[in-house]
């Protein structure tokens, strides 16, 4: 313990036990609280329990990565228990406690028909300062700032009709990231804040195309209720500090290509998805597929729809490349598993303010788009079983 704060918990490696197996303390106390042996962060006990699934959000600031998380996780918890009889719960409520908030602001406002400002309704992830996003560790006299992560637990419910699937899980970790952390010299051994990318098994890039002078060239309307962000700095240059370090973290060479997934989550598509099919929004990549089950009977089971999700993927990807082409550039000259996905957070509800001219919403009316998308499809192209997928 470091005198310095008298109150700090005491990380140790317990030697004596109680007789439910609870770790007791050096003053005799049963203690119910787990902390990584690397990191000394808490942890949940589901982490070890269930295999772990490591993920990484990274974005710009004001690329829209706080109304995507919260819009994906409320999604998530309505449709991964309805459709794919698996749970998706808070890991811990404290870790959750910001995501949860967000998620209160935008589909359990208080003022559901009250018209706001996009920017009002949730707090904007801090880079530092942050009680619940970040924790001070010491080491000796050595004091390390870390991020912590939302966790969820998912569970296969009993239900499901599929025997072997029952009672399997993953503990999901999830990173995120203020768009500051990945500006230059931002990532330290006193502050290593985005060390987590290296680990990640799925990357998810949030990308705003409207905030690119260009892309709303495209249509007269994009410009209504938008802010100029290009103060902000580039959305390709965050893309690439991240990039260059993943590979100083896990030695990946400048000439090799990162291996696992990077999805490219478009925000705002509510705004333009007619420019990449008149019909988008009317479309689900969730459908029924039948399924042989282990003991040969067929059963009606969801599957997401990767074919679909492949044809938007491409669709997007082209009007990307001929509108900013560099953001394409960087991502596919980093990997080969690319996929560039549409969600909208708020629907196509959206109106301008009357008073400030900028973009608002009535909360009542918020209609997710594609949100969950991105994390059920990581999930379908794992080898998890979780998700059952169809190709059409």
């Amino acid at each position: 313990m470091d005198h310095r704060v008298p109150n700090a918990q005491l990380r140790f490696l317990p030697s004596r036990f109680t007789p439910q197996a609870e770790a007791i303390d050096p003053r005799g106390f049963p203690c119910h609280k787990l902390a990584c042996p690397n990191c000394h962060l808490e942890i949940p006990r589901s982490m070890l329990e269930l295999q772990s699934l490591v993920l990484s959000v990274l974005g710009s600031p004001g690329s829209g990565k706080s109304y995507f998380l919260a819009a994906m996780a409320s999604q998530l918890r309505h449709i991964l228990p309805l459709k794919f009889f698996t749970t998706f719960t808070d890991a811990d409520a404290t870790l959750n406690y910001r995501l949860k908030e967000s998620e209160r602001h935008l589909f359990a406002n208080s003022r559901p028909d009250q018209i706001q400002e996009l920017g009002e309704l949730i707090t904007k992830t801090q880079d530092v300062g942050d009680e619940y996003g970040y924790a001070a560790v010491n080491f000796g006299s050595q004091s390390v700032n870390y991020l912590r992560p939302y966790a969820f637990t998912m569970q296969v419910q009993e239900s499901h009709p599929n025997p072997e699937r029952r009672g399997t899980g993953r503990a999901i970790c999830l990173y995120d990231n203020a768009g500051e952390s990945f500006l230059p010299g931002m990532d330290k051994s006193a502050s290593p804040v985005t060390r987590h990318l290296a680990e990640s098994r799925v990357l998810f890039f949030v990308y705003d195309p409207l905030q690119d002078s260009r892309f709303r060239c495209l249509d007269e309307g994009l410009n209504i209720g938008i802010v100029d962000k290009s103060h902000l700095g580039s959305q390709e240059g965050v893309f690439q500090e991240a990039a260059n370090r993943i590979r100083r973290f896990s030695g990946l060479s400048s000439r090799e290509k990162y291996p696992r997934p990077v999805i490219v989550v478009v925000t705002k598509c509510d705004r333009w998805a007619k420019l990449v099919d008149p019909d988008l929004l009317k479309k689900s990549a969730i459908v029924e597929a039948n399924k042989k089950l282990p003991d040969g009977t067929m059963a009606t089971l969801n599957a997401l729809d990767t074919g679909l999700v492949k044809e938007v993927s491409s669709k997007t990807r082209d009007l990307l490349r001929t509108t900013t082409p560099e953001i394409v550039s960087a991502v596919e000259s980093f990997t080969d598993h690319a996929c560039y996905i549409p969600v909208s957070a708020t629907g196509a509800n959206t109106q301008v303010s009357p008073t400030t001219g900028l973009q608002a919403v009535k909360p009542g009316d918020l209609q997710s788009f594609w949100t969950e998308i991105p994390f059920i499809y990581s999930l379908a192209i794992s080898s998890s079983g979780l998700i059952p997928k169809v190709s059409r």
